[in-house]
């Protein structure tokens, strides 16, 4: 797995801080799925996976010269 192992663990911290933060009554659709990500792998590969598709998210936007929209449930 190559990359830097600094920007890893920061992600990850941060995605272990969005997803310990989750509130009980979800309100957009990533919270929704992330809780129940949680609920189906467990809390590491939840932030692993969470942090995967923000990396994504993020390369697409800057790629394509797009703004983020969020999906409310």
């Amino acid at each position: 797995m190559g990359g830097d192992k600094l920007l890893r663990s920061i992600l990850y911290q941060g995605a272990l801080s969005v997803i310990s933060r989750l509130p009980s009554e979800p309100k957009m659709y990533k919270q929704q799925w992330l809780i129940a990500l949680v609920k189906r792998v467990g809390i590491k590969r939840a932030c692993v996976a969470f942090m995967n598709k923000t990396v994504r998210t993020a390369w697409a936007l800057l790629n394509y010269g797009t703004e983020y929209k969020i999906q409310a449930v």
